[in-house]
């Protein structure tokens, strides 16, 4: 009764109108993020994951929603990968290639190129790698990628100096089972520090050469975390 008086008062504030839901999201095709984010990665925006290096399995975390969001839209662009990108595991993860993009070149020109891809209305995803942005190079692309509904994932190594303007950042640590996760913005409440398990890549492959011969086979490592794409 006491909260039906007190919504007639729109000058009253009450801590439970502290967060509204968001109520467009991509889901990430895994549970725990698309529970603790409540739905899954804003459906447009940046979202910045902080890395202490790049290949810890950042890309494993985002592909399932980029596929996704791949199959209504026409080409996805991945900007300054550290490393030559593997297309059959892009292809597992469901990708189709004839609809992969990929840049290399100096900063201001990947920016530029990013976001006039955002801008063209063709893509519905894209993913940077790199140093820390400037707020000036943040809030360009943060205002492209909401105004043209696409999500750009943004893979830094180095954390912000001060606040970026994007959607939702993400610190991220690996262990030997998965990532660490912190969620450092997103609109919203305060949400503690969680662990996301990442399958092992790599057994199944491990099993089918233990049952072959030995002779001049090479086993790979056991490592539960490796990352396949990048060779």
């Amino acid at each position: 009764m006491l909260d039906d008086i007190l919504a007639l008062h729109s000058g009253i504030w009450t801590a439970n109108r502290l967060y509204q839901p968001q109520t467009q999201y991509l889901s990430s095709g895994h549970e725990i993020i698309d529970e603790k984010l409540e739905g899954g990665w804003p459906k447009s925006g940046v979202v910045e994951l902080q890395l202490p290096c790049f290949g810890i399995g950042e890309l494993r975390l985002v592909l399932p929603s980029i596929a996704s969001a791949l199959k209504h839209s026409e080409l996805v662009v991945f900007a300054a990968p550290p490393g030559e990108l593997n297309p059959i595991a892009l292809c597992q993860a469901d990708l189709d290639l004839n609809k992969v993009i990929i840049l290399h070149s100096t900063l201001p020109s990947t920016l530029w190129c990013i976001e006039q891809a955002i801008k063209s209305g063709c893509c519905r995803t894209a993913v940077l790698w790199g140093k820390s942005l400037s707020v000036t190079q943040a809030r360009r692309l943060q205002l492209a990628a909401t105004e043209n509904d696409c999500l750009l994932f943004m893979f830094t190594y180095q954390a912000s100096s001060q606040g970026l303007p994007v959607s939702c950042r993400l610190a991220m640590t690996p262990s030997e089972e998965g990532l660490n996760v912190r969620v450092v913005k997103r609109r919203g409440l305060p949400i503690p520090p969680f662990h996301l398990p990442l399958p092992p890549i790599f057994h199944a492959y491990q099993r089918h050469l233990l049952n072959k011969s030995q002779d001049n086979i090479h086993v790979l490592p056991s490592s539960n975390n490796v990352v396949p794409l990048f060779r």
